[in-house]
C-alpha cells in the first residue's frame, strides 16, 4: 500500500494577522485611541494637560485590564511574540524625524519657520502625518485595509484643516483631532456590533 503524504502550505504571516485581528475584535484599543484623539485638542491648551499625558501613558494598561477582566474570559486571547523594542523605537524615531523635516520644509516654502502661528496652522497636517505611522503598523499587523484608509484620511483631513483659515489658529487642530477621534471610535463601534 502506498502512503501519500499531504502537505499543507501554512502561511504563518496570514495566521498571525488573523490572530491579531481576532485579538482586537473587542475594539477597546480603537475606542481608547479615538477618545484620546477627541480629547487631546481640548486638553492641549489646558492646565490639566499633565493629567492627560498620564492617560496616554496608561492607555495600554487600562485596555489590558479591561480585556483581562471582561473580554478574555469570553473569547480567549493570544500571546504574541514580542518584537525587538529597540528596532521599533528606532523606526518610530526615524519616522517622526522624517515628519518633522517634511513639516519644516513645508513651512519654509509656504511661510516663516520662526513664526509660531505657522506651526500652529500646520499642526493638523503634522498630526495627520504622525498618525500614518501607527495606522501603517496596524495595517501590517492585521492585514486590514481599514487602517490604510485611516492613514489616507488622516493626511487628507490634516492637509484640509491646515489650509483652511480659522479665527483662531488652534481651531483647525481641535476640529481635526475631534473628527479623527470620533471617526475612529464610531467606525470601530459599528464594526464590533
Amino acid at each position: 500500500m502506498e502512503v501519500i503524504a499531504m502537505t499543507q502550505n501554512i502561511n504563518l504571516k496570514e495566521i498571525e494577522k488573523k490572530a491579531y485581528r481576532d485579538s482586537q475584535q473587542d475594539g477597546l484599543m480603537e475606542v481608547m485611541m479615538g477618545l484620546i484623539l477627541m480629547t487631546f485638542g481640548g486638553f492641549f491648551y489646558s492646565p490639566v494637560f499633565a493629567f492627560y499625558i498620564l492617560l496616554i501613558v496608561f492607555a495600554g494598561r487600562i485596555v489590558e485590564f479591561i480585556r483581562r477582566r471582561y473580554t478574555h474570559p469570553r473569547i480567549g486571547f493570544v500571546k504574541f511574540h514580542k518584537d525587538d523594542s529597540k528596532d521599533a523605537l528606532t523606526g518610530v524615531f526615524l519616522f517622526e524625524v522624517a515628519v518633522i523635516v517634511i513639516m519644516f520644509t513645508l513651512i519654509s516654502l509656504f511661510g516663516n519657520v520662526k513664526d509660531y502661528s505657522q506651526w500652529v496652522d500646520w499642526a493638523p497636517l503634522f498630526f495627520g502625518m504622525i498618525l500614518v505611522g501607527p495606522f501603517a503598523h496596524a495595517a501590517s499587523r492585521s492585514g486590514s485595509i481599514r487602517y490604510t484608509g485611516y492613514a489616507i484620511l488622516s493626511v487628507i483631513l490634516g492637509l484640509f484643516f491646515s489650509l483652511t483659515e480659522f479665527a483662531s489658529g488652534s481651531t483647525g487642530l481641535i476640529i481635526y483631532l475631534v473628527l479623527m477621534g470620533s471617526c475612529r471610535g464610531f467606525v470601530t463601534i459599528r464594526l464590533c456590533m
